[in-house]
C-alpha cells in the first residue's frame, strides 16, 4: 500500500463515496470493520441500510489507512462524549463521515478539528421546522423563499447542514445547538453567541448533487480550502 499525500494545512479533502457496490466489493469492505461496526451494520432493520453502513465505513477505513500507510482493518477509533470519532495514535489526521441515502461524505484535515453533513433536500413544507428551530432571521429567510416550498425547503437544508457540521466538528450534541448563527457569506469565522462551543469556526457550503445538500465545517479562524475527491472503489 503507498501512503496518499495528506490534506496540506488548511486544505480539508473531501471524498465523495458512492454507497452502492457489488457483491464481491461488498464483503471485501465489511472484511475490514471491527466488531462494533459490524454489530451496529447488523443491527439496521432494512437491508439497504446495512449495505449503506457497510459501505461508507469500510470505504472511509481504506481512505484513513491510505493516508497512514496502514491496513484498513488495523485502525483503532475512539469516540467522545457524542460519539466524535478520532484516530487512536494518529490524532492528528481529524476526519468526519456523512451519508444520506446512496451518498456519504468523508472529510479529512490535518490537525483541525472538521465536521461534513450531507442531507437530502426534501420536497415538504420545512417552514414550520425552522420557525421552531432556527434563529428568528433564518426562520424569517426560510420563509421569505421566492421559489415557493422548494426554494424554502433548499434554504432550510443549506442552514441544517451548516449548523449540523458545525456540532460535529465541535464535538456536541445538534439538539442543543439549532440557535447556532449561520446564515451568513458561504465562508466566515464566526462564534456560538451561547458559547457552548468555544473558539472561533468556520463554514462552507460543498457542492452536491441534484437533490442534495452539503456543509463543511473547520476549528480555527483562518480560511480554508476544500479539495473534492472521488472514493473508486480501491480496496489495496
Amino acid at each position: 500500500m503507498t501512503r496518499a499525500t495528506r490534506p496540506p494545512r488548511d486544505t480539508v479533502h473531501v471524498w465523495r463515496i458512492p454507497l452502492t457496490a457489488p457483491p464481491p466489493l461488498l464483503a471485501r469492505l465489511s472484511a475490514v470493520l471491527d466488531a462494533e461496526e459490524r454489530r451496529r451494520g447488523a443491527a439496521a432493520a432494512f437491508v439497504d441500510t446495512r449495505r449503506r453502513h457497510t459501505v461508507s465505513h469500510g470505504a472511509m477505513r481504506h481512505i484513513l489507512g491510505h493516508y497512514l500507510d496502514r491496513p484498513p482493518k488495523d485502525l483503532i477509533f475512539r469516540h467522545g462524549d457524542w460519539g466524535k470519532p478520532e484516530l487512536a495514535g494518529h490524532e492528528e489526521l481529524r476526519f468526519s463521515l456523512s451519508h444520506c441515502d446512496d451518498l456519504a461524505l468523508l472529510a479529512v484535515t490535518a490537525g483541525r478539528d472538521v465536521g461534513v453533513d450531507v442531507e437530502r433536500v426534501h420536497g415538504d413544507d420545512r417552514t414550520r421546522l425552522a420557525d421552531r428551530h432556527f434563529p428568528p432571521d433564518e426562520a424569517a429567510w426560510v420563509r421569505a423563499a421566492g421559489g415557493g416550498r422548494a426554494e424554502a425547503a433548499a434554504r432550510f437544508a443549506r442552514l441544517w447542514t451548516r449548523k449540523e457540521a458545525w456540532v460535529k466538528a465541535a464535538g456536541g450534541r445538534l439538539l442543543e445547538n439549532f440557535h447556532l448563527p449561520v446564515s451568513g457569506p458561504d465562508i466566515g469565522a464566526l462564534q456560538d453567541p451561547a458559547g457552548r462551543l468555544p473558539g472561533s469556526w468556520r463554514l462552507s457550503g460543498l457542492p452536491a448533487p441534484d437533490g442534495y445538500a452539503a456543509a463543511l465545517a473547520l476549528a480555527g479562524a483562518r480560511p480554508f480550502t476544500a479539495e473534492l475527491k472521488s472514493w473508486p472503489g480501491w480496496t489495496g
